[in-house]
């Protein structure tokens, strides 16, 4: 596996914390709405999301299991384990699950006739309101929305919400030191890494898990915002959808 790198501050990044002499404890995380150019993200609806969500991560042909693998978690077999695992990840205070629908316009751009489609999802897990930390985890991105803007915008919401609209001092990302692909997520959206957890834990396969953690903090935001801001306006992608500069281009 790729070993994590670590993104250098140079004097123009270097950040100065905040103060906390009129620091409160926060509120518990909340679900996340709201709608982005590309991505909606909405708080569960467990009756109603559960089928479209084992749909789109592919429960329904068979390749749900490989997509979640790093969960770590056992085979999901059918709705319902997907249902209880959902509802376990709820069940703590301040723990909540995201879902995250794909907006498509007609050609008029009439916005009354935006189609929403299930695509992934995300959650708010491991809060410590006191101390205003939680974690974006419990990641996965099925087919229709991999590797795409809707992708990254949906994690720029998420992070706003944290950092900006709840005021959270950390955001926190940790991932199994061999799944490459989110440990380059975590670098592209902006976390920073800050080591690994070795013999960390023990997944419901038994088997050894080495933890990557990064972070992103409140006194960083303002420049991880306007980093994902510029890469993901319309003007930086052409006519047939490509990107025209690299996310690198707009900063660390």
């Amino acid at each position: 596996a790729e070993s994590p790198r670590i993104i250098p501050l140079g004097p123009k990044t270097k950040m100065v914390p905040l103060s906390l002499e009129n620091w409160v404890p926060r509120p518990p995380m909340t679900p996340l709405s709201a709608t982005g150019r590309y991505v909606r993200v909405e708080p569960l609806n467990m009756d109603s999301d559960v089928p479209l969500l084992w749909d789109a991560l592919g429960g329904n042909d068979g390749t749900l299991n490989e997509l979640v693998k790093w969960w770590g978690w056992k085979d999901l077999e059918s709705q319902d384990d997907l249902k209880g695992l959902l509802e376990m990840i709820e069940e703590p205070e301040g723990c909540c699950v995201n879902v995250f629908r794909l907006l498509a316009t007609n050609n008029d751009g009439n916005d009354d006739d935006v189609e929403m489609t299930v695509a992934g999802m995300a959650s708010y897990i491991a809060t410590n309101a006191d101390n205003g930390v939680t974690e974006v985890g419990f990641v996965a991105h099925g087919p229709a929305m991999q590797r795409t803007r809707a992708s990254t915008e949906a994690h720029y919401l998420l992070a706003k919400h944290a950092l900006e609209d709840c005021g959270y001092r950390r955001l926190e990302w940790k991932c199994d030191k061999n799944n490459g692909p989110s440990n380059r997520a975590a670098q592209r959206y902006g976390y920073s890494y800050e080591g690994s957890f070795r013999n960390h834990r023990v997944t419901a396969k038994k088997k050894n898990r080495d933890t990557c953690w990064y972070s992103m903090i409140d006194s960083e935001w303002s420049r991880r915002k306007e980093r994902l801001d510029g890469w993901l306006d319309p003007s930086n992608f052409d006519e047939n959808g490509l990107q025209v500069q690299k996310i690198e281009a707009f900063g660390s």
